[in-house]
């Protein structure tokens, strides 16, 4: 997983909604510690990775094993994930692309900030959009299929940030060879995003298109045979609406998304 894992927020964010099932939600949290094949983990191991005490985690399990979707391991005090939920996921998976998957939260995302919300591919040294959720404010100019280098976007940079080291070099020796003039203008910006993605898990700017854009990447990788298949999610708006904590509070999202988007990776066509 990517760097600064989403924390689930604490119940009490929630009082004022009251549509919102805390128990519900107790429950997927549970299911979502099982993100790794085969793993068992019992009620102590599951209170500490959720935050809960083990009476509460004991009778959220103890339903979830009623019901299916959690099985009691035959060797020891463990649990393993149900039938129930893997066909839910391979469900999902089996019948979506990962940009279909992925656009009802970013709708979600549009929603809840008013922003534009982008998913991109990365191929070679460029990035590639695919799928956009208009907010307020849509960049001319930037359909789905529109392409641009790494170092001239906000998921090209934050991509670049999170790559494996050879690979990062690899583009960046090649971003350096297309343009050697401008090398130095890029490599700034690769160096502050790298500080920013260390510092937040997201890449912001508030310098885009002239300075009248402001946007904030998060990267979803994943890595098969050694190659990182590399997407960048993005949020932005007008700069003079979008100020510091405008991109936080989408910084936020975008990884709350991230986190709950990246498992599937690997499986999603």
């Amino acid at each position: 997983m990517s760097k600064s894992s989403f924390q689930f927020p604490e119940a009490g964010e929630h009082d004022g909604d009251r549509n919102f099932v805390t128990a519900l939600a107790r429950g997927l949290e549970i299911l979502r510690c099982f993100e790794q094949p085969n793993i068992a983990l019992t009620a102590s191991e599951l209170a500490r990775r959720v935050g809960l005490n083990q009476s509460t985690v004991w009778r959220l399990c103890h339903t979830l094993v009623k019901c299916g979707f959690l099985v009691q391991d035959a060797n020891g005090p463990g649990l393993h994930i149900g039938a129930p939920a893997l066909t839910l996921g391979y469900a999902a998976i089996e019948s979506l692309t990962f940009p279909a998957i992925a656009f009802p939260y970013m709708r979600q995302i549009t929603a809840q900030t008013q922003g534009t919300t982008a998913l991109s591919i990365r191929q070679s040294i460029e990035m590639i959009s695919v799928q956009h959720c208009a907010g307020e404010f849509v960049p001319a100019n930037q359909p789905v299929g529109w392409r641009a280098l790494l170092t001239s976007t906000a998921s090209g940079l934050v991509i670049l940030s999170a790559l494996p080291a050879n690979e990062r070099e690899e583009a960046m020796r090649q971003i350096e060879q297309q343009d050697p003039a401008a090398w130095p203008r890029r490599l700034a910006r690769i160096v502050q995003a790298q500080a920013d993605y260390a510092d937040s898990g997201y890449v912001a700017s508030n310098t885009m298109l002239g300075g009248q854009y402001a946007i904030v990447a998060v990267p979803l990788l994943t890595t098969t045979n050694g190659a990182t298949k590399a997407w960048g999610l993005t949020c932005g708006g007008l700069a003079a609406r979008w100020d510091t904590k405008e991109l936080h509070r989408a910084g936020y999202e975008l990884l709350r998304i991230r986190d709950l988007l990246e498992p599937i990776l690997a499986h999603a066509k």
